[in-house]
């Protein structure tokens, strides 16, 4: 099983690098499935075991970056203020972004420049907001307006995650983005505690 969990893996990875190859040299659009099948050797039907279609490889780890963020947001102590707990996690994954600034520079580029990435890169935005949610409505359970605050703080928080990555992708990546994640949370908290009074 690990033997054959590995081929798979490789094989995830070599559609992942030939499709980066393809999109980056000869455009998003005039890439085909059967262009980074023929690079990596496999058959149209073994990619579909992989990928759901070509704007998939463009986010090959969606499910994952979002499970380990609702991990953590789960997993954060039991009385933990959200925002404390989405300050953590900013952390965390600043470091990681800053370690791949220069392969997340070039596929936000990318993303950019396809109006069906963009739509993706929404209904993306889309899920981590509904997962938000159901983590803060499980925790403001039994608190007045559990539900409207859950779904008001979710919503703000992935407004300020798209406009803190947005601003760190303007900038080339230069700007720490641990200490804006932190800022922009800062300014969040403020004005979410002024308006709960």
């Amino acid at each position: 099983m690990r033997l054959r969990e590995s081929k798979k893996d490789a094989t995830r990875r070599a559609l992942v690098r030939a499709a980066n190859r393809r999109f980056h040299r000869d455009g998003f659009e005039f890439t085909t499935i059967e262009d980074i099948c023929a690079d990596v050797g496999i058959s149209r039907r073994t990619f579909f075991r992989y990928f759901a279609n070509k704007e998939a490889l463009a986010f090959p780890h969606r499910a994952e970056r979002l499970e380990r963020f609702l991990e953590l947001l789960e997993g954060a102590p039991l009385g933990e203020s959200p925002f404390t707990s989405l300050r953590t996690i900013a952390h965390l994954l600043a470091r990681e972004y800053a370690a791949n600034r220069e392969r997340l520079l070039a596929q936000q580029r990318l993303v950019q420049s396809v109006p069906s990435l963009i739509a993706r890169e929404h209904q993306i935005d889309q899920d981590w907001e509904q997962a938000m949610e159901r983590t803060f409505a499980s925790r403001f359970a039994g608190t007045p307006h559990a539900e409207l605050r859950a779904k008001m703080l979710a919503g703000a928080a992935i407004g300020v995650i798209r406009a803190t990555l947005r601003h760190w992708f303007d900038h080339d990546g230069r700007p720490d983005l641990g200490k804006l994640g932190a800022q922009a949370l800062d300014a969040l908290q403020d004005g979410f505690v002024a308006q709960s009074r």
